[in-house]
């Protein structure tokens, strides 16, 4: 007696339509009345899914597999949780997309010649520049920090902040700009300390004594209230220029301090003043232009120059 639970089947026919006789699929023509026979279209095969339990295949539609008899019903995954601060209870994640960057502007690279170069994009979300960025034309620059500046966005203000560098970050001026003790400036290839005569430190002294009826020789008093120290390396001062008149200019051929080795200087470049109790650097209009040292951050504006190690920028907000 067969076995009751087994099917048999019956291999695949193909029905001629001349005729109605059945033909085995193998058959190009009819047995019956020779008709060509048109070979049976597949059936189309359902989609199949893998199983999350032990990864066999399972027919699209099936809910439990064949294989493992796990259920294949999607499970709906639980929002995740934060612990909030002020409850210590759980709380929904926040649902709201994430920002995107759009695009603010760019910095561009001029090169010595006054030719434009590499671009740097700038974005809402903000920028940061150095030798270890990913921006390869900062990569080979050996007087950049490995992370020297960064460029945000906050506010509706594009600001630029000096990550404690080295070297700093040196903006060229638009507009006299008021000097502290100890800004640093640059006229060419010339790095300058600004210092107030009134916070420099005494000279020391071998003399251990407490008469104070001595007093220390000097050369004569000329009123000087301030001085420029010329940089020549790290923490090496090549020479000082002392200020005791009310202004002081610098250039290459005019000028009460005078670099006439440098090529970048120009004839009358730039000027140091003095207004009642404050103290202004002024550009005189020089081909090279005049840069200061930022203080923390600047706040940015379309045009600006912009010097970094050896690179010279030029921001373009928009």
């Amino acid at each position: 007696m067969p076995d009751s639970r087994r099917t048999l089947r019956e291999p695949p026919v193909i029905i001629c339509k001349s005729c109605g006789r059945e033909n085995e699929d193998e058959f190009k023509f009819c047995l019956g009345c020779g008709s060509a026979l048109e070979a049976p279209k597949p059936k189309a095969q359902p989609d199949t899914l893998d199983c999350p339990h032990c990864g066999a295949a399972v027919p699209g539609g099936f809910k439990f597999c064949g294989a493992c008899g796990g259920s294949l019903q999607q499970t709906v995954t639980e929002p995740s949780v934060k612990e909030t601060t002020l409850t210590g209870g759980p709380r929904p994640a926040s649902s709201e997309p994430e920002e995107e960057a759009r695009r603010l502007g760019e910095l561009t690279v001029i090169r010595p010649d006054g030719s434009e170069g590499a671009r740097i994009e700038l974005t809402s979300k903000g920028v940061t520049l150095g030798r270890k960025s990913e921006h390869e034309v900062l990569a080979n620059d050996p007087f950049l920090s490995p992370e020297h500046a960064a460029v945000s966005y906050e506010s509706g203000r594009v600001m630029l902040r000096d990550l404690d560098s080295i070297n700093g970050v040196f903006w060229r001026l638009r507009d006299d700009v008021e000097l502290e003790h100890g800004d640093m400036i640059r006229v060419g290839q010339e790095l300058l300390r600004f210092e107030m005569a009134e916070t420099l430190e005494a000279l020391p002294t071998d003399w251990k004594g407490d008469d104070a009826e001595v007093k220390r020789q000097g050369s004569p008093d000329r009123g000087v209230w301030g001085r420029l120290a010329l940089i020549g390396g790290p923490d090496v001062e090549t020479r000082a220029y002392e200020v005791h008149t009310s202004e002081v200019t610098l250039g290459r051929e005019i000028g009460t301090i005078l670099f006439r080795d440098d090529g970048f200087v120009s004839g009358k470049h730039a000027r140091i003043y003095r207004d009642q109790d404050r103290v202004y650097l002024r550009d005189l209009g020089s081909s090279n232009g005049t840069y200061i040292k930022i203080r923390g951050q600047r706040q940015l504006a379309n045009g600006d120059l912009i010097l970094m190690g050896q690179q010279l920028f030029r921001l373009q907000i928009g």
